[in-house]
């Protein structure tokens, strides 16, 4: 079986047991290369199993390379386009928030003043009240005497 034909569908795994992961390689000699390797390194006691999926490009000429990255197709561009978005996406939303806590802040301001009126409101209700009182037991006193 050829590299280029490897079933990536087909479980893998390596010497010491484990299930190897697909990875991709992010070097500037394989760029983009799908491999399996053993979940453990060496040093921590694995076995070092690996396996190139993807065919090796050095094998491949430029204008096959060329077709691949172009329009978008790189991997690492798309990473730059959607890591460009979200920060335009963070701005707006950093944007949008300090508009609602100015907001907020007025609306709490608002707020105060309201509950200010409204309680000065209550305080001269409640002298009204006294001094009506205040009148009805004077009458009352002066009908009885």
């Amino acid at each position: 079986m050829s590299q280029s034909s490897v079933n990536i569908e087909e479980v893998n795994v390596c010497k010491c047991g484990y299930y190897c992961r697909l990875k991709t390689s992010r070097t500037p000699l394989n760029p983009g290369r799908r491999f399996f390797r053993c979940k453990a390194s060496k040093e921590n006691g694995g076995c070092g199993y690996f396996r190139w999926i993807d065919p090796s490009l050095e094998n491949a000429d430029e204008s096959s390379l060329m077709n691949r990255f172009i329009d978008g197709q790189n991997p690492i561009d798309r990473l730059k386009r959607k890591v460009k978005e979200l920060e335009e996406e963070r701005d707006s939303l950093k944007f949008q928030l300090h508009e609602n806590e100015e907001k907020m802040m007025v609306l709490n301001k608002k707020l105060k003043e309201v509950k200010l009126q409204r309680n000065w409101e209550n305080v001269k209700f409640n002298q009204v009240v006294i001094v009506f009182l205040c009148l009805l037991t004077i009458k009352w006193f002066f009908n009885i005497v």
